[in-house]
């Protein structure tokens, strides 16, 4: 018979464990901690970051090059930007830009629709067509040994768009139903009810960029042929190249570019800055009856500004509302939880401009979200950053630069919109440059001035909630801005 092994007793070694435990405590009790890490790493001040410039080339016959090379990928983008957008609409036909930005798509040159969509494709390029409030562009992406044949489709789309009247008698209504559905986007509304509020539909700020239904539905062929021949012309156009493409090469291909561009016609003057907006109503309400979650948009006039200033404003935007830890983001999300996020901000524009603050709470949160809302723009417009925020935000500001100029695509698309705006081709630096120069007493100014807590609070959601958060006058406007009634 085989004999099992007793374990040890527990009662054998227990005190030689104690005893050893005993050792380690004493002889660590006298000795210096040991950082088995090492020592703590130090960071380098950080830099100052400034977006390259790029080189302007003049031809005979062609408009400005911007042309900046980059050879790090083999891709070139191009962009041909004209300075009239959404602003040049004519009374009555809000639309009118993007729906001819939308039809220059639709076939160009010897091509139609598919046979343009299937040319792009088999150039593995992308190709697009927009129209923003101030400017309209045609955007190409491709590689860049296939640059000169892209460039013969891009020069069709801009200059010589089919505009058959099948592809409208399509596109027209497919648009208008986009439209319709929009009804159905609090923050659309929102956004452009507030529009509406703050410039007025007869202001060229004050119409959506895509339009109305209404408006669309107004909207001719003739319009939008109307609409090419007089502002899609070389006269006041910037092309934009960007990528692995050098200057010899922008130089032999940018003749094909424009060829025959320049039709019969008088050529429109430089577009102008509008003339300010007057401040709007305290509160504006849209109903959406039972609706779980209440948009709130607070926005305000803004003004052109020197370079010094919107540097300053920009990086106070920051703070309050253009990063995850900013201000509202922090108060509206982290501290209280109503809502996914919070934030401010003011888009460039030629003429006055939105400055905003928003966030979409949830619907038995409304009042406690308006008060904490206002509360924290007045506090920031008494107090403005502190010195960690204003740092943290110029960081942020050259992050963002970092990230915009190192793609293609994005730089060629920035670099477009500075040309629309009628601003220098440096101005990306000198902004970068004056972003770090501002100090706190700037800063402070800044903040005090964008007067947002003095704006004009735009809310969409249930009508009992509205009326529960708001005490005084309520001016009541439906989804598209017109006016219903005011209590």
């Amino acid at each position: 018979m085989t004999s099992k092994k007793k374990p040890a007793s527990p009662g054998r070694w227990w005190p030689l464990a104690v005893l050893a435990v005993l050792i380690t405590l004493a002889v660590g009790c006298g000795a210096p901690p040991v950082d088995r890490l090492g020592p703590r790493p130090t960071l380098a001040p950080p830099t100052a970051y400034t977006p390259p410039v790029p080189t302007v080339i003049a031809l005979p016959r062609v408009p400005p090059i911007w042309h900046l090379q980059r050879a790090s990928v083999p891709l070139v983008s191009v962009v041909v930007v004209v300075p009239y957008g959404a602003a040049a609409d004519p009374p009555g036909k809000a639309g009118l830009a993007a729906l001819t930005a939308e039809m220059m798509e639709q076939g160009a040159g010897p091509r139609g629709a598919l046979a343009l969509g299937r040319a792009v494709e088999r150039l593995g390029a992308t190709m697009t067509v927009t129209a923003g409030a101030d400017a309209s562009r045609v955007s190409l992406t491709v590689l860049a040994d296939r640059l000169e044949p892209a460039l013969a489709l891009l020069a069709d789309v801009v200059a010589r768009p089919r505009f058959e009247p099948a592809e409208w008698a399509r596109t027209q209504p497919v648009w208008i139903d986009g439209l319709r559905s929009l009804a159905y986007d609090v923050g659309a509304v929102a956004d452009r009810v507030a529009d509406v509020c703050l410039f007025g539909l007869d202001h060229p700020y004050g119409h959506p960029i895509d339009g109305l239904p209404a408006t669309v539905s107004a909207v001719t062929l003739a319009d939008v042929k109307a609409f090419h021949a007089r502002y899609w012309r070389p006269e006041r156009a910037t092309v934009v190249v960007v990528g692995a493409v050098d200057e010899t090469t922008v130089r032999r291909l940018a003749p094909s570019l424009v060829l025959q561009w320049a039709g019969p016609g008088e050529s429109p003057p430089w577009p102008t800055a509008t003339a300010p907006a007057p401040p709007g109503p305290p509160v504006v309400a849209v109903e959406r009856p039972d609706s779980p979650q209440t948009m709130l948009l607070l926005v305000a006039p803004g003004q052109a500004l020197s370079a010094e200033a919107q540097a300053a404003q920009d990086l106070v935007h920051l703070v309050l509302g253009g990063m995850f830890t900013s201000r509202l983001n922090l108060k509206l999300r982290e501290e209280k939880g109503y809502t996914y996020g919070a934030g401010s901000g003011a888009p460039h524009l030629r003429g006055p401009y939105r400055q905003e603050a928003s966030a979409a709470v949830q619907a038995e949160v409304t009042v406690a979200a308006i008060a904490d809302l206002r509360g924290e723009l007045a506090r920031f417009a008494a107090d403005g950053p502190t010195p960690a925020e204003l740092e943290k935000a110029r960081a942020a500001a050259r992050a963002a630069d970092v990230e915009i100029y190192e793609g293609v695509e994005a730089t060629a698309s920035r670099l477009a919109g500075l040309a629309a705006l009628g601003l220098p081709p440096d101005a990306d630096a000198q902004a970068a440059r004056a972003r770090e120069q501002v100090d706190a007493a700037a800063a402070r100014r800044a903040a005090a001035a964008l007067g947002l807590e003095r704006g004009t609070l735009v809310i969409v959601g249930d009508a009992p909630t509205i009326q529960a958060a708001v005490t005084g006058p309520i001016e009541r406007r439906d989804a598209e801005g017109a006016l219903v009634s005011e209590r």
